[in-house]
């Protein structure tokens, strides 16, 4: 059962290791950014670039209500989580609302260039992304710690995917103020891991639990196999090696889909006002062979895990995931099922104003709405941004979202022949001082990318202009 524990931690705990928005929002208004075009499709390049294959842009974050320090604690000097023993309930509930959104996600560019001609500009882009997402809800929490006798999570959502995305993306300059954009997607999915109770109720029976479920939900993870007990084919575990044979799984995928983005960018009062506006993954996804896997409706008895106090941080959330997929009592119902399923939309409203007095200097409003069903979320965030030597720009920034509060900032190194930009939508978990762990929730988009640059200036500023005083 350890093994099947990764599929249920790589949406509900997966700030061990790395958000559903996989582009670097502070870096909208960043002069020089190679990849504005991801953010929208009518931003064009100050030069042609090229990626250095899984180093040109290099993407993961997590972002989620509940604060970090309401999963890790330290006690006796160790790092342990909230299922520890020692861990009091009204520690672990506090600062929890009812239901905990989570998401989180990666984005790699394997293959990426772009190039001017004339007054357009061209992308050509393969990556792999992952996303995840997830509701928690609090009662979740006092199921572990046995705060209460009666719980119900059937608001319990979880959701995870990988895919490859091929994009074709174009911008053409229309008038001088005025230019529009369009990209064409080609997807094809790679694993897909999917549950949503109807029902999951439960009421304590001693040392036991009896549990009302109903639920289903799908799985396809290449290189692994479930393993099922009993004429219910009820799942037991699984052996896990999605990273064998990695090439064949890409090009042999069933599962296979489309999706386009759209956006305008206008440039008024000579320039010193920018409105721009981009929808981008209107898609879908048509993914084949899916294991179809649910829970039968009716009423089974769980027995309750036990933590004990030695044990490592590892151990604990593996008994934990095992805990759940059981209490959940989760079977196969087929294993050639088919799924047509939307892309997370996101949409995005930008306004920058450049100061009379010295146009490199800049501040920028930005609006971002992820369209996600369930897990939808909404930010808003103001930035000021500088551009320095025609080679060098900065920006910072602070955002609100349906996350909370956090701080950004970006940098990008843009001289002739090369590309270097490192940045971060949320720096917030990091301001804590007062304490081992950060107290405040989990928003951390981290961007990080090197690209040859070639081809001649297009930029804002080039050396025949004069700033403007």
């Amino acid at each position: 059962m350890k093994k099947l524990t990764v599929i249920v931690f790589a949406v509900l705990v997966s700030v061990m290791s790395a958000y559903a928005q996989h582009n670097l929002r502070s870096a909208y208004f960043l002069d020089g950014y190679t990849y504005k075009h991801k953010l929208n499709p009518a931003f064009g390049g100050e030069r042609g670039y090229f990626a250095i294959p899984a180093l040109g842009h290099l993407s993961l974050g997590v972002e989620s209500t509940i604060p970090v320090n309401n999963i890790f604690y330290k006690s006796g000097g160790q790092l342990t989580t909230f299922l520890d023993p020692g861990i009091s309930s009204s520690t672990v509930m506090k600062n929890l609302k009812d239901n905990n959104p989570l998401v989180f996600n990666t984005d790699i560019s394997l293959i990426s260039f772009g190039f001017n001609v004339k007054n357009s500009y061209s992308t050509i882009d393969l990556s792999l992304k992952t996303d995840g997402r997830a509701i928690v809800p609090s009662s979740v929490f006092s199921w572990v710690k046995g705060s209460a006798s009666n719980i119900d999570m059937s608001n319990l959502r979880c959701n995870a995917d990988a895919r490859l995305e091929l994009s074709y993306g174009y911008s053409q300059e229309i008038k001088g103020w005025l230019r529009v954009g369009g990209k064409v997607k080609f997807l094809a999915g790679l694993a897909k891991a999917e549950y949503i109770p109807e029902k999951l109720k439960l009421q304590q029976n001693g040392d036991s639990w009896m549990v009302e479920s109903a639920g289903q939900g799908y799985f396809l993870l290449p290189g692994s196999q479930l393993v099922l007990e009993g004429t219910e084919n009820r799942i037991d575990d699984i052996t896990m090696n999605p990273f064998k044979d990695v090439l064949n799984v890409m090009l042999s995928t069933r599962s296979l889909g489309a999706a386009l983005d759209l956006g305008i960018s206008m440039d008024l009062a000579k320039d010193y006002i920018t409105i721009s506006a981009a929808v981008t993954d209107l898609g879908v996804i048509s993914w084949n062979g899916l294991n179809h896997i649910g829970c039968p409706s009716g009423t089974h008895e769980y027995q309750n895990f036990v933590i004990d106090q030695e044990m490592t941080v590892s151990e604990q959330l593996s008994e934990f995931g095992g805990g759940l997929v059981d209490l959940a009592a989760l079977q196969v119902n087929s294993t050639d099922a088919k799924l047509i399923d939307m892309i997370g939309m996101t949409a995005h409203l930008g306004i920058e104003l450049r100061m009379p007095f010295w146009k490199r200097l800049s501040v920028g409003l930005l609006g971002t709405a992820r369209i996600d069903g369930k897990y939808s979320w909404y930010e808003g965030r103001a930035s000021a941004n500088l551009a320095l030597f025609r080679c060098l720009s900065l920006t910072a920034n602070y955002a609100y979202s349906t996350f909370g509060h956090n701080y950004g900032a970006a940098l990008n190194f843009h001289p002739k022949g090369i590309n270097l930009f490192v940045g971060i939508d949320s720096f917030a978990p990091l301001l804590d001082k007062n304490s081992t762990l950060p107290k405040y929730m989990m928003a951390t988009n981290a961007v990080f990318g090197l690209d040859i640059a070639f081809g001649k200036y297009t930029g804002r500023y080039t050396k025949k202009v004069k700033e403007a005083k």
